[in-house]
């Protein structure tokens, strides 16, 4: 096998076989070849919709031969499903791109020449022109360089989804351990020689993202907690900052004891600040907790995720 791409499907079904056309399409193109099932695989992971998507993934499994079908207990998550895609990937060459077209298939061997033609362990397609509201762009530049900051990654801006790499990447990529996936900042870590490329952007055609503004600030908080310890130093400089105040609001109140300073001393601003301190106690604790939390998640052990039912894998696979 020479070619997988991962698609994660959450309740978008209904975008499968348009998907499927344009992906066929596009290696009958890139291979000069009809069947294309012998040299490339679409694996797609079904990650616990609520509608009927695994019954539109089962009738292209029956029509594509190239298509695959991975059906999890629940949902994971789309970064735990596109983990899982990958660890059942066959191919020299890993993609992973979404149902909704607007990184267009045909843009993938744009991304397979520049990584085969420059050495590359991964490359990213670098959208020139995002077909998005407003909201979206807005929301998405701000939590991208909140990311960058925060985690310490460089990735772009107008990093797209679409992306292609190559087996030593993959197989490093699976031997992690992490129970909690951000898939940009693993990619960061794992290190190895990333590339990026212009690509072609399009407006979605149907349906409806639903990447909101929720999700995208849990997704945000997730990945600071995994990346980075920031938090927590800014909290300690905040702590000793408030005791430096203390410190200071004492030494003044001692030296307008000792020059007989009539100071007046007021019960709201002291209600004010015991309030203060006990809010940032509450924060700090919550802060601690959240990642005691994410250190028990992992000490569990659980598995990753949980595999329902595979269509169309061979035994072994």
């Amino acid at each position: 096998m020479l070619y997988s791409f991962i698609v994660p499907i959450y309740n978008d079904g209904y975008l499968v076989e348009d998907f499927c056309i344009e992906y066929e399409k596009t290696f009958q193109n890139y291979l000069n070849i009809k069947d294309i099932s012998e040299f490339v695989e679409l694996i797609f992971v079904n990650d616990g919709s609520k509608n009927n998507s695994i019954e539109n993934l089962k009738i292209a499994a029956k029509k594509y031969p190239f298509v695959k079908v991975i059906d999890l207990s629940r949902n994971f998550g789309q970064h735990i499903a596109l983990s899982c895609g990958y660890l059942h990937a066959q191919g020299a060459y890993v993609g992973m791109l979404n149902a909704d077209m607007q990184d267009p298939p045909d843009q993938i061997p744009i991304l397979l020449d520049f990584i085969k033609n420059n050495h590359f362990d991964i490359v990213f397609g670098l959208r020139e022109k995002r077909f998005s509201s407003w909201g979206d762009k807005i929301t998405s530049y701000f939590f991208n360089t909140l990311l960058n900051r925060l985690t310490g990654n460089d990735t772009p801006i107008n990093v797209s989804t679409l992306r292609v790499m190559n087996r030593k990447f993959v197989n490093a990529y699976n031997s992690l351990n992490e129970k909690s996936r951000y898939l940009p900042g693993l990619e960061s870590w794992l290190g190895f020689k990333h590339g990026y490329t212009p690509i072609k952007h399009q407006e979605r055609k149907k349906g409806k993202s639903s990447y909101n503004f929720k999700k995208r600030l849990l997704m945000a908080l997730d990945a600071i907690v995994s990346f980075s310890d920031l938090p927590l130093k800014m909290i300690s400089l905040l702590g000793i900052g408030i005791a430096i105040i203390g410190f200071l609001s004492v030494l003044a109140i001692i030296i307008t004891k000792l020059l007989y300073i009539e100071y007046q001393h007021g019960f709201v601003s002291i209600i004010s600040a015991i309030i203060f301190v006990g809010g940032m106690q509450i924060v700090v604790i919550g802060l601690a907790g959240i990642y005691i939390g994410r250190v028990l998640k992992e000490v569990q052990n659980r598995p990753l995720f949980i595999v329902q039912e595979k269509i169309n894998f061979k035994e072994n696979e």
